[in-house]
């Protein structure tokens, strides 16, 4: 399989900052090379302002697979909808273009954190909690800030850490190795992408970032990827977007929902609240609905999983 390496935005110029490691790892990934036809033209129709409600409703019809999973997510207790959704149609008035888009990312990513036993405290089941968290999080930071679109911050937040589970499935042993190295440090000093690049050779954000720009995602979704854990080297012009992501995954560790399922992070940064314009007022609500989104989250994510 032919698989090109994305071009890099010069504001982007650390991604990935090796490019040969990652691609080689890449090149191993066959069956998610690139996303599906069909994720490709949601994708492009819900950003485009002149898109009918029966064009996406066609397309997402002509993937059946597809179709019964955001039906069924968005009859699932996350909802709370008063009355079963019946068709398509109906779901995409009550949720709109976006909400519909987001569902079905989710529906082609979430199949890849299925079938796994798990490695001590990490599990695939509870990575994809974790990234899902962080997506509603994200939003609710979005939300809060003003500064960023939610269903934006949604989305990169769900896909933040896409490169973790690719490790897992296609570096397993070197992938045990990284856990193995965070379960010695309970306290999580040592940040993970600095562990990752010592064992490794990369860290999971530079993968998730490279399969990211394969897929053709946008540059503010691929950047909020790329350097949600390193927003003090990004130059480029989506700052509020990768901070509001950092935030949201900053937040999950200290609600005690970490990707691997131990501490790999930090309190959150003052310096992300500042750069969102998020005042302790609004600081304190977020915090405060924690709980609530995390647990919305859960139901989100196995929903999604079945």
């Amino acid at each position: 399989m032919n698989v090109q390496t994305p071009e890099v935005n010069p504001a982007s110029d650390c991604l990935p900052s090796h490019a040969d490691a990652v691609d080689r790892v890449f090149q191993r990934i066959g069956e998610i090379s690139s996303l599906p036809a069909v994720a490709l033209q949601i994708m492009e129709l819900a950003a485009d302002s002149d898109t009918d409600a029966e064009d996406l409703i066609g397309v997402i019809r002509s993937d059946p697979g597809l179709a019964m999973r955001i039906m069924r997510t968005v009859n699932s207790s996350y909802h709370g909808l008063r009355q079963q959704v019946s068709d398509l149609k109906q779901a995409v008035m009550l949720l709109g273009f976006q909400e519909i888009r987001n569902l079905a990312l989710s529906a082609f990513v979430a199949p890849l954190f299925r079938q796994t036993s798990g490695y001590r405290s990490y599990s695939r089941a509870e990575l994809w909690n974790h990234m899902v968290g962080t997506g509603m999080v994200a939003q609710v930071v979005a939300e809060k800030s003003a500064r960023v679109n939610g269903h934006e911050a949604y989305l990169a937040g769900l896909l933040h850490d896409v490169g973790l589970v690719l490790a897992d499935q296609y570096l397993h042993t070197l992938f045990c190795r990284i856990i193995d190295s965070c379960a010695a440090d309970p306290l999580g000093e040592t940040p993970l992408c600095q562990r990752e690049r010592e064992i490794v050779g990369f860290d999971h954000a530079e993968l998730g970032a490279h399969v990211a720009a394969n897929w053709r995602l946008p540059q503010h979704l691929t950047d909020a990827i790329g350097f949600h854990h390193a927003i003090e080297r990004y130059t480029g012009p989506h700052r509020k977007i990768v901070a509001a992501v950092a935030l949201a995954d900053s937040l999950c560790h200290l609600k005690g929902l970490p990707p691997l399922g131990l501490p790999t992070s930090g309190m959150p940064s003052a310096e992300l609240f500042l750069e969102l314009g998020i005042g302790r007022q609004h600081a304190a609500m977020i915090v405060a609905q924690l709980d609530e989104t995390l647990a919305k989250a859960n139901i989100m994510a196995r929903s999604q999983l079945r």
